[in-house]
């Protein structure tokens, strides 16, 4: 009987604080103080894993554009990034070293866009689903993998969250967002110009009841700020044709072997569509359970279903990115987070509808979903099924990035003076960048999804070939050095390279940190073909 008692008084005392809490929770301090909160654990998160080296190709690109905007030199990439390079040099003049420039656009972008998302969860749904959404696209391992790297898909996502938001709300009715969400959208295209594109559709669906005095002034406003920094655009790139030129010339690069109406045939569409469902699938994870739970529940109803404007936006968000990137160009997983966002939204609301009536089981479940999800983050190693198999980006990934390449630094610096080193390398654009004493050789690769993955593709460097001297070396012996190891299959002298292995304590690479060494006296010839280098001893 006394147990009895015991557990009615404690439901009671439970029910009791509860009933005095709830209305704190539900006011709009206590909704700010909790955010607040939340932005500080999301923060601690991101700051304890950031990258400490340039992560990716397109992020040494950045790093540059940030001393010298030029996109004939691919500072950036096309199309030009320009809102995000200026950014970029803003902050630089305090910090001083893009690297952190560039991450910590990434951290600030990504609490806005956390909390972005709640706001975006509340407005079309409920308060339950705003938290859930919330904390869902904060751990989307992902998501937080970007969160930790110095490129702007970060900013891209907390933007286009910014513009739904908006939008949504001018399609309900309330048209003093109009203009807010315009110049967003076009503030967006300055960060990234495909942006403009996706987000187009679902732009003209909220603006179809606006009038059309409205929508002409829009369209003014948008495009003055489009011309903002349009022009500065081309002018600093030569002019219009000279950025076109500069254009065209990149995407025949690789749209010949992506897209489908390029030539790409069935391998480009199988090549974006498996990259494309494996981005999007590790970006949405587990969040993805609850709305495929949903569909098979509607599944039998669906003679009878028909979209609602609300399940239409968030069509129309999602789907012109899925489409552009399935039958042109799929390239870096950062790319999804234009619509992602959508997607994670769509199983937070999928999670409260299957669980309504039951708060307890909808926040337990929520928990369980985010501690999987984080933990597939912060857990899983970058190879989980061995080394040349599928690899994941996550906590362990940038640690491994970073020992790549300052284990590799450091022990060049330490032991090969400049001035009788030279370097090859498939990664040179980071040597290029870290190590800019040193006179360094590309030797390039075919990239991870390309049609010659692996393969030599050195049509630029084939023909280079000469004594030490004639790479500004001083007389006298001097060293080659292979940055990585996946150049070993290319030489042709590979019983005469020496690997020399990283001793230091970092230890961040299950097998160390090894560099070739060929030994180049006076008067040998290095070269490189078009599918191998090697020496001719003299």
């Amino acid at each position: 009987m006394s147990v009895m008692i015991n557990k009615s008084e404690t439901s009671y005392r439970y029910a009791e604080i509860s009933r005095r809490i709830a209305p704190w929770v539900n006011s709009t301090r206590g909704q700010a103080i909790l955010l607040a909160v939340f932005a500080g654990v999301v923060l601690l998160s991101r700051v304890l894993f950031t990258s400490k080296i340039l992560y990716h190709w397109d992020s040494v690109n950045f790093a540059y554009a940030i001393r010298e905007f030029n996109l004939a030199k691919e500072q950036p990439q096309p199309p030009g990034y320009i809102v995000y390079v200026w950014l970029s040099q803003a902050l630089n003049l305090a910090l001083h070293d893009a690297q952190t420039v560039m991450v910590v656009i990434s951290i600030a972008a990504s609490l806005g866009a956390v909390i972005a998302m709640y706001a975006l969860g509340y407005t079309l749904y409920n308060r339950r689903v705003a938290w859930a959404g919330a904390l869902f696209l904060a751990v989307s391992p992902l998501f937080w993998f970007y969160n930790e790297i110095a490129l702007p898909h970060s900013l891209d996502a907390f933007l286009v969250i910014l513009i739904a938001i908006f939008l949504y709300r001018v399609s309900c009715g309330e048209q003093r967002f109009v203009l807010p969400a315009v110049i967003l959208l076009a503030v967006a295209g300055g960060v990234r110009q495909q942006t403009l594109i996706f987000v187009g559709p679902v732009m003209l669906f909220a603006f179809r009841k606006i009038g059309l005095k409205t929508f002409v002034t829009a369209g003014v406003v948008g495009a003055v700020v489009c011309l903002a920094w349009f022009v500065p655009l081309i002018e600093a790139n030569g002019g219009l044709w000279q950025y076109l030129q500069v254009m065209n010339d990149f995407s025949n690069r690789f749209q010949t072997t992506t897209s489908v109406f390029m030539g790409a045939g069935w391998w480009g569409l199988a090549r974006n569509l498996t990259k494309l469902t494996y981005y999007t699938g590790y970006g949405w994870g587990v969040f993805a359970l609850p709305a495929a739970v949903m569909s098979v529940w509607l599944l039998p109803k669906w003679r009878s279903f028909r979209l609602n404007d609300r399940q239409l936006f968030l069509a129309l968000w999602i789907l012109p990115a899925l489409i552009f990137y399935l039958f042109i160009h799929m390239g870096q997983q950062g790319l999804v987070f234009v619509f992602l966002p959508a997607l994670i939204l769509i199983g937070a609301a999928a999670l409260d509808r299957l669980l309504k009536a039951r708060t307890g089981a909808f926040w337990l479940s929520a928990l369980v979903l985010t501690v999987i999800s984080a933990s597939i983050f912060l857990f899983l190693p970058e190879y989980p099924f061995g080394e040349g198999r599928q690899r994941f980006l996550t906590q362990q990934t940038i640690e491994h990035s970073d020992a790549y390449f300052l284990e590799r630094f450091e022990l060049i610096r330490k032991n090969y003076p400049p001035d009788r080193t030279l370097i090859l390398a498939a990664n040179w654009h980071h040597v290029q960048f870290y190590l800019p004493e040193y006179k360094t050789l590309p030797f390039t690769l075919g990239s991870k999804w390309e049609i010659d993955e692996g393969a030599a593709i050195n049509p630029a460097s084939s023909g280079v070939k000469g004594t030490p001297s004639a790479f500004g070396l001083q007389n006298g012996p001097a060293k080659i050095l292979l940055f990585d190891p996946e150049l070993s299959g290319f030489t042709q002298n590979a019983d005469e390279v020496q690997w020399v292995e990283a001793t230091f304590p970092r230890g961040g690479l299950p097998d160390g940190s090894k560099i070739g060494v060929l030994a180049l006296n006076s008067n040998d010839i290095f070269y490189i073909l078009s599918d191998s280098f090697g020496l001719i001893k003299k």
